[in-house]
């Protein structure tokens, strides 16, 4: 009896540690979205993109450079000399080529900034995945909890009777075995539990041994319509959209393909200035300017490759685009599929629930009135326990479809 006291006293306090901030939902993929270092990655990387997309890149803009030298000679009269100048260079016309590259610079920052949600999406359907995850964990470790105290009360009651003679000592070592089976279970379920702690305090983005109390989620499932779910995925669906993205690429790849065929015209320009001191001082400055047109006549028809093979790429990302189209619809309607499904079982589950939790209330009257076996008892008790782990673990394994069905329709981030 004393080590059973000292052990539910452990188990007791080891649940207490719980007792610090509470974390819902919401608040665990606000903190994902502003610590979780994969997620920063992502935004700097956009970044990146983003910054990449200006003029200057495109060739648009003109370059002006700056020389300048001083020299020293020792004849029969020192004699110093210094120059400088400024140049400056700019492309009037390449066949439009600038513009299209400025343009390909552009579509890749709209694919940065794609490629950015849908790693952000990701990482936030994984964040609400293991939430539902360490919901379902809380879940069985109330119900360890729970199915603990009852094997405590019947291992009392037992040891009562068995003071009084009303059975043997064979009812107090059933009741014993079955209420240190019950202790090992709660305790592993309190491992389970503290393991998808620290991997969720992981995902969010901080340390693993922070301590909080989470907040299940209760919020009702969402009623959705598969017309509507497609229209969101082709206007929404982010790795969609970047297939998409990349057939403008295509396109003004084969453009800027096919400009280079046409003149380039250049605007060169220069300021010069040279010093010689031997004796007095004599300088002398120039501007210079002209225009440079020139025109490849023939390149051994590699122009003609480059243009025939971007034409070849642009039709290779038409099928692609297709292609990710209808696997995007087939994952839709499988997702949700599943999601009605697993409605199903969750309704069934809370039938089964219901009627295992009246079976366990009557049979606990009957066995405190002395008109049911120990072992029936126990029955009734397990057959309660497994009700109350289904039901949980259907409830979250729908959950999960939901958020499948948003994550394909592109509106995770909008609920």
């Amino acid at each position: 009896m004393r080590n059973i006291k000292i052990l539910i006293g452990l188990l007791m306090f080891s649940t207490s540690l719980f007792a610090q901030d509470a974390l819902t939902l919401d608040t665990a993929i606000e903190i994902a979205l502003e610590n979780n270092l994969n997620i920063k990655v992502a935004k700097s990387n956009a970044e990146v993109i983003s910054n990449n997309a200006t003029k200057g890149n495109a060739g648009l803009l003109p370059t002006v450079g700056l020389g300048t030298s001083t020299n020293y000679s020792e004849y029969a009269s020192d004699e110093i000399s210094s120059s400088g100048n400024v140049n400056l260079s700019y492309t009037l016309f390449n066949g439009f080529g600038g513009r299209y590259t400025y343009k390909l610079l552009n579509i890749q920052k709209e694919q940065g900034e794609l490629k950015t949600r849908y790693q952000i999406e990701n990482i936030i359907s994984s964040v609400i995945s293991g939430f539902y995850d360490l919901s379902k964990n809380s879940d069985d470790l109330n119900v360890a909890k729970n199915n603990l105290d009852i094997s405590k009360d019947r291992l009392n009651r037992n040891e009562a009777k068995y003071e009084y003679g009303n059975i043997n000592k064979l009812g107090v070592l059933n009741a014993k075995v079955d209420f240190n089976r019950d202790s090992s279970s709660y305790l592993k379920s309190q491992q389970y539990y503290d393991q998808s702690a620290r991997e969720l305090n992981v995902l969010l983005g901080r340390s693993a041994d922070i301590k909080f109390v989470i907040v299940p989620d209760v919020s009702e499932f969402r009623a959705f319509d598969m017309n509507v779910l497609k229209e969101e995925a082709l206007n929404n669906n982010a790795n969609y959209l970047i297939k998409r993205e990349q057939l403008k690429v295509d396109e003004f790849n084969e453009k800027k393909a096919k400009s280079s065929r046409l003149p380039s015209l250049k605007l060169n320009s220069a300021y010069n200035y040279y010093e010689n001191k031997v004796v007095g001082t004599n300088s002398n400055t120039r501007w210079t300017g002209g225009l440079t047109l020139s025109m490849n006549l023939f390149d051994g028809k590699k122009k003609k490759t480059t243009i025939a093979n971007s034409k070849i790429q642009k039709q290779i990302s038409l099928y692609e685009e297709e292609e990710h189209r209808l696997q995007l619809e087939k994952d839709l309607v499988n997702a949700y599929s599943s999601y009605e499904y697993n409605l199903q079982v969750l309704s069934l589950e809370e039938d089964a629930l219901e009627a295992s939790k009246l079976n366990f209330e009557q049979s606990r009257e009957y066995y405190h009135l002395g008109q049911i076996s120990s072992t029936t008892y126990r029955e009734a008790q397990l057959n309660y326990i497994e009700a109350q782990n289904k039901r949980s673990a259907a409830r979250y394994l729908a959950k999960n479809s939901e958020i499948d069905l948003e994550l394909l329709s592109g509106t995770l981030l909008k609920q």
